[in-house]
C-alpha cells in the first residue's frame, strides 16, 4: 500500500466524520477530494462501498433515535431511483457527470450558507420527492446526500434521528449502485484490499462523528461544512 491508497482511506476516515456530522453522508465530501487523485468511476465504486459500510454503522449506532414512520414511505423511491441513476452513468461522460456534481454542491452550499436561516415548510410529499431525487443524484454523480439533507431539514428533525433516518433511506441504495459499478467493471477486483480498509475507516469515522455531534454547536458548525462543500464544488467544476 502506497502514499496514494493512504490518502485515499484517510480522505474516507475524515469524510465519513464530516458525513455523519453534517448528516448529508460521506460522499458529499469524499467524491470531490478522490476526484482529485483517481478516476470518476473508480471514485463512484468506492464511494458506493464506503457508503455501505458508514450507514450500516451509524444506523447501529444511533438505532435508538430510528424513526420508522418516515422510513417506508422514503426508502423505496429513494433506492430505485439510486439504481436507475447508476444504470445511466454508463451513458454519459465522466466530464459531464463532474461538472454536474459541481453546481449541485456549489448551489447547496450557498443556500446553506446564506438561506438556512429561513424555515423551510414544505409539504410531505415534496419531502419525499426530494429524497427520491437525492437518490437518483446518488446513482447518477455519486452523491446526493446534500439535497436528501435539505428535504429531511424541512421535518425538523432531532440531530440523532436525522442521522439515523437519512442513513436507513441510503443503504439500500447503496447496495444497489455499488453491485451496478461493479458489475459495469467501474472497479478493478485487483484492487480488494481497499474493502477492509474503507470498512475500518467507516467504522472509525462514524464512531468520532457521533462523540463530536454530542458536544458541539451544531449551527456552527453547518457553517463550516458549507464553506467546506463550497470549495469542493468549485474545485470539481472548474
Amino acid at each position: 500500500m502506497n502514499l496514494h491508497d493512504l490518502t485515499l482511506i484517510f480522505s474516507a476516515f475524515v469524510s465519513e466524520i464530516l458525513g455523519t456530522l453534517s448528516g448529508f453522508g460521506s460522499s458529499t465530501f469524499f467524491v470531490p477530494i478522490a476526484l482529485q487523485i483517481e478516476s470518476f468511476k473508480l471514485v463512484l465504486a468506492l464511494t458506493a462501498i464506503l457508503h455501505c459500510f458508514g450507514n450500516f454503522f451509524k444506523i447501529f449506532l444511533f438505532r435508538r433515535d430510528f424513526l420508522w414512520a418516515y422510513f417506508y414511505k422514503m426508502a423505496i423511491p429513494s433506492v430505485v431511483l439510486t439504481g436507475l441513476g447508476a444504470l445511466m452513468t454508463a451513458t454519459f461522460s465522466a466530464d459531464l457527470m463532474t461538472q454536474i456534481l459541481g453546481a449541485f454542491l456549489i448551489l447547496f452550499s450557498t443556500y446553506s450558507l446564506f438561506f438556512k436561516k429561513r424555515a423551510l415548510l414544505l409539504p410531505q410529499w415534496l419531502v419525499i420527492f426530494l429524497s427520491a431525487l437525492s437518490g437518483f443524484l446518488t446513482g447518477f454523480i455519486g452523491t446526493g446526500g446534500a439535497l436528501r439533507g435539505l428535504a429531511l431539514s424541512a421535518l425538523q428533525l432531532p440531530k440523532n434521528s436525522f442521522v439515523a433516518l437519512s442513513s436507513s433511506i441510503d443503504i439500500g441504495g447503496d447496495f444497489l449502485r455499488a453491485f451496478i459499478y461493479l458489475k459495469n467493471g467501474f472497479m478493478d477486483w485487483s484492487q480488494w484490499f481497499y474493502l477492509p480498509l474503507l470498512a475500518i475507516a467507516a467504522f472509525a469515522g462514524a464512531s468520532v462523528g457521533k462523540k463530536i455531534l454530542s458536544r458541539i454547536n451544531q449551527t456552527q458548525f453547518d457553517k463550516i461544512v458549507s464553506v467546506f462543500v463550497l470549495l469542493s464544488g468549485i474545485a470539481v467544476f472548474f
